[in-house]
C-alpha cells in the first residue's frame, strides 16, 4: 500500500500468491490464466484520502466453450472503474441529491455516475415481475419546457412500473409491450385509472379493450373549479365595467377561497364566501353546483350516484350559465367512466402525489437534458426495486 502525502491519495496493490485456478462463468470448466493486464478501480475514501485499487488481472480461455475473457474480480463489476462499495455509496447519494452534486462530492464526473446509475437501475428493472398486475394508474408529467411530457404507469401499491416518452396512444402501446415482456398479460388488466386525455383513452381501447376505465374524482372537480373561477372573473368584469370598482376589488382576490372545499375554510374565510354567494347570484349558483358535484362520490352505490349525477346535469343545463358549458360537456361525455369509480375505487390522487415527488426531483436537478435521465430517477425513487 502506497500513501502519497502530497496528493492525499492511497494506492492499494493486490497480488495473488501461487497458481490460481479460474472457472468459466458460462460452462463451469476449469481454466488457466495468462497475459495479465493492470487494472485500476476507485474505492471509497480512506481517512478522507482518495483510494484506488490496482491489480494485474489475467485473461483466460475456456478449453470447452472457447470463450476468451478477463477474470472477474470479487470487488467490482465487469468493465467498471469503481468498486462495488463505491458504486453503492454513489447510488445511495444520488437518491437524495442531484447527480452533479454527487459527482463533485465524490470527485468524479457526472457522466461516469450516470453510467453507474443507469446500469444499476436497468439491472434491477430486469427482475420486475408483473404477472399479478390487474390494475394500474397512468398520468403524464412535464419533463422539459415546450409541452414535453413523459407518461408514468403505477401499480396498486403505488410503485412506478413504467415510464415512457410522450402522452399519446403510443405510450400505452409501449406499456403493453413492457407488461408482456415482464410476465404480465393485457387480458389480466381489469381496471385502469387515468385523466381525460384523448391519447390515453384511445390507447387503452386498443391495447386493453377489456379493462374498465375510471376518470378520477380529482380531474372532474378540477374542471368544476375552473367553472367557478370563470364565473368569478365574469362577475368581476361586469362590476368593473359598471363602475363598481370597490366591489370588483373585493371580489378579485377571492379566487382560492372559492376553490377551497367548504370543510377546509376557516371562520373568516367562510364569512367571505357567504358574502360572495349572497352578493353575486351567478357565482352562488355555480359554487352550489360544485359542492353538489362533490357529493356524487359520497353515495353508497353507483345507482344512487348515477341518479344524483343525472339530476346535476339537468340542473346545470337549465341555469344557462356559460361558465358551466365545459364541465357539463365533460360530465355528459364521460358519465360512465366517472361512475366506474364505484367498481374500481381508484383515484388518481395517487398519481398527483407521485408527480409532485418527480417534479421536486427535476427542480432540484435544474432539469434534465435527456428524458431518459428523468426516467432513471423515477425508477430509482419510485419503483420499489432500487
Amino acid at each position: 500500500m502506497n500513501i502519497d502525502d502530497t496528493e492525499t491519495r492511497v494506492d492499494i496493490r493486490i497480488r495473488s500468491k501461487g497458481k490460481v485456478e479460474h472457472i468459466c462463468p458460462d460452462c463451469g470448466c476449469s481454466c488457466e490464466g495468462y497475459d495479465k493486464r493492470e487494472r485500476t478501480w476507485q474505492h471509497m475514501d480512506f481517512f478522507d484520502m482518495e483510494c484506488h485499487l490496482h491489480c494485474a488481472v489475467p485473461c483466460m480461455e475456456c478449453p470447452k466453450c472457447g470463450k476468451v475473457m478477463l477474470v472477474d474480480v470479487p470487488w467490482a463489476q465487469e468493465n467498471s472503474g469503481f468498486t462495488l462499495l463505491f458504486e453503492a455509496k454513489g447510488v445511495e447519494l444520488m437518491k437524495e441529491m442531484p447527480v452533479n452534486a454527487t459527482g463533485r462530492y465524490l470527485g468524479v464526473t457526472d457522466k461516469r455516475l450516470w453510467r453507474v446509475l443507469d446500469k444499476h437501475v436497468e439491472e434491477r428493472m430486469k427482475h420486475q415481475d408483473l404477472s399479478e398486475l390487474d390494475r394500474f394508474y397512468v398520468d403524464e408529467t412535464s419533463c422539459r419546457r415546450g409541452h414535453r411530457y413523459v407518461s408514468i404507469f403505477v401499480d396498486e401499491d403505488h410503485n412506478i412500473i413504467f415510464v415512457t416518452n410522450g402522452n399519446d396512444a403510443s405510450s400505452v402501446a409501449r406499456f403493453r409491450e413492457h407488461l408482456e415482456a415482464h410476465e404480465g398479460k393485457a387480458s389480466n388488466v381489469k381496471f385502469i385509472c387515468c385523466d381525460m386525455g384523448k391519447g390515453f383513452l384511445s390507447g387503452i381501447k386498443n391495447e386493453f379493450p377489456g379493462a374498465v376505465v375510471t376518470y378520477d374524482r380529482y380531474h372532474v372537480i378540477q374542471h368544476m373549479s375552473l367553472a367557478v373561477d370563470r364565473a368569478r372573473r365574469h362577475e368581476w368584469n361586469v362590476l368593473r365595467e359598471g363602475g363598481r370598482l370597490k366591489d370588483a376589488t373585493k371580489l378579485k382576490g377571492q379566487r382560492f377561497v372559492l376553490l377551497r372545499n367548504v370543510e377546509n375554510l376557516s371562520p373568516s374565510q367562510k364569512e367571505r364566501v357567504d358574502w360572495i354567494l349572497e352578493s353575486h347570484k351567478e357565482i352562488g349558483i355555480v359554487y352550489g353546483l360544485k359542492e353538489s358535484l362533490r357529493d356524487t362520490w359520497d353515495y353508497d352505490s353507483g345507482y344512487g350516484a348515477a341518479n344524483h349525477l343525472l339530476d346535476w346535469l339537468i340542473t346545470a343545463e337549465r341555469t344557462g350559465i356559460s361558465a358551466l358549458r365545459d364541465i357539463i360537456k365533460v360530465v355528459d361525455n364521460h358519465f360512465s367512466e366517472i361512475l366506474n369509480w364505484f367498481r374500481s375505487k381508484m383515484n388518481n390522487g395517487v398519481m398527483e402525489g407521485m408527480n409532485s415527488v418527480i417534479q421536486a426531483v427535476k427542480r432540484r436537478a435544474r432539469g434534465y437534458r435527456d428524458w431518459r435521465n428523468l426516467r432513471t430517477m423515477c425508477y430509482l425513487r419510485g419503483s420499489g426495486l432500487c
